[in-house]
């Protein structure tokens, strides 16, 4: 990406010297279509693949989104007694689960962004003879793990494939912007993007028809009062952001809230290196004190369960991150460390004997932890990534590894953690991540479906290529005893 002439606008710091009111106006002219001044440097700092990607500033009208979210559920599933299978990765799936989350709409929706083989049992798991549609998201179409879930989870009984992406050719395939064009990203999708509101009108289309109206009326005072709030942020120096997600937030907010600020934030060029982090009673991500750095909080702890709150609360957020990472200068649409690890993804075997992982018992995870980092006083924080679905219940708590380091931990699932923390701890030396396998991997039996297998294999190669990414500050165990779960006679059958 190019800086604009000086002629234009500013140079690429000064954005950090416009009041909050001036910014955001700048972020509407430049989501109108300007493409100069100020809203031009906007506009290019939110570029990504080669389009401006500022879907998530102006709401679309309702009769827009209304007949958009009706074209894809015609698409994907008979009218009645049908089911919706949503696959993707990460902030696609993480809104869509703090939606399910939220609202309940789980009899209707499964949200799947896991290739670990128990999840795609549970997934598969659907009562004989209903019709199963199946809505993947991915903006270029060709997102690998996406790809695999679409073979491993196939629609039945009339239900039907259909994509979101950029590049809409319905009935196939349908735009993840209701206006059509490519102007989204996962990292800022909710709520204004089609993977949001096309599965928040396959949960609850009622709540759905009287939530949308409302939020739009309220859409700007929400983002002018986001974007003041974004102005109080120190974008110089060291500084902590911390969100306070409600009591009742469960996985899928926390990691949408997580990758929002990592992503967007962390882990870029430049001096500035703000630390992103759920500051209360998130399981993983306990709140970590004493650094003596500034601190800011940006508060959803009293948002309420239901869809309106939901759309304000997802709104506000993404317009304070961003007006953050602009005010920063950093380039808000891109998260260029992910490149790092697929690339690794591209070459890595998982059974090479240079990368084969030690097997280490779970109850011993933290010794090991402790061990490993006895030398390695620069390292100042830990992650513990489990690759497989149900890691974060299986595998000791934060707070036995930082009894046993001495060091803040967070204990995350893989490949999720790829997708909300791996931009942000690329490049920081003092977060070292302890990378944990199953170690015997319940899809290569020889009896499971082929796709099951291979979803397996490539669960396994992200956890190697995660490794090889972070040779000298990522440690590779198994932990046979984890490994418990069989495959369910629907997965060994592909469905």
């Amino acid at each position: 990406m190019t800086g604009c002439p000086e002629t234009v606008g500013p140079a690429r710091g000064d954005l950090a010297g416009l009041d909050a009111d001036a910014l955001w106006s700048a972020v509407l002219a430049a989501a109108a279509g300007s493409r100069t001044g100020v809203p031009g440097v906007v506009a290019e700092r939110c570029t990504a693949a080669g389009a401006v990607r500022l879907g998530w500033v102006s709401p679309p009208a309702w009769h827009v989104v209304r007949e958009g979210v009706a074209a894809v559920r015609t698409a994907l599933v008979p009218p009645t007694r049908a089911r919706v299978v949503v696959l993707g990765t990460g902030g696609w799936c993480f809104a869509a689960q703090a939606l399910t989350e939220t609202t309940g709409g789980r009899a209707a929706l499964t949200v799947l962004d896991s290739l670990d083989p128990t999840a795609i049992a549970q997934a598969l798991a659907d009562e004989p003879g209903t019709p199963r549609g199946v809505l993947a998201v991915s903006a270029s179409g060709a997102t690998r793990e996406t790809r695999l879930l679409v073979a491993a989870v196939p629609p039945r009984d009339g239900g039907r494939l259909v994509w979101l992406r950029d590049e809409a050719d319905p009935p196939e395939a349908f735009a993840l912007s209701p206006g059509g064009g490519a102007d989204q990203v996962a990292m800022l999708g909710a709520p204004l993007s089609t993977a949001f509101l096309a599965v928040a009108g396959i949960a609850d289309g009622a709540a759905l028809a009287a939530a949308y109206p409302r939020f739009v009326s309220r859409s700007h005072r929400i983002g002018v009062a986001a974007a003041r709030r974004a102005g109080t942020v120190p974008v110089a120096g060291a500084v902590r952001i911390r969100f306070v997600p409600p009591r009742w937030a469960g996985p899928g907010l926390r990691r949408w809230l997580l990758q929002l600020g990592r992503q967007v934030l962390g882990g870029k060029p430049g001096r500035w290196r703000p630390t992103v982090e759920l500051a209360c009673g998130a399981e993983g991500t306990p709140a970590v004190g004493g650094t003596g750095r500034p601190e800011v909080v940006f508060d959803l702890g009293g948002l309420r369960r239901d869809l309106p709150a939901l759309l304000d609360g997802l709104y506000a957020a993404g317009v304070f991150v961003a007006c953050v990472g602009l005010r920063a200068g950093l380039d808000v649409a891109e998260h260029p460390n992910v490149r790092v690890y697929k690339e690794h993804l591209a070459h890595a075997d998982p059974d090479e004997a240079g990368h084969r992982s030690v097997a280490v018992a779970v109850a011993d995870l933290p010794g090991t932890a402790a061990r490993w980092l006895t030398h390695r006083p620069e390292v100042t924080r830990l992650h513990v990534v489990g690759y497989w679905s149900a890691a974060e219940r299986d595998l000791p708590s934060a707070a036995r590894f930082t009894g046993a380091t001495g060091r803040p931990c967070e204990v995350h699932e893989g490949s999720a953690w790829n997708h909300h923390s791996f931009q942000a701890g690329y490049p920081d030396p003092t977060v070292a991540v302890l990378i944990v396998t199953r170690g015997v991997e319940a899809g290569t039996d020889p009896t499971a479906a082929p796709p099951v297998r291979a979803a397996a294999r490539a669960l396994r190669r992200i956890a190697v290529a995660t490794h090889r990414s972070l040779p000298e500050r990522s440690l590779l165990v198994s932990s046979p005893a984890v490994d418990r779960a069989e495959v369910s006679g629907r997965a060994r059958g592909g469905g």
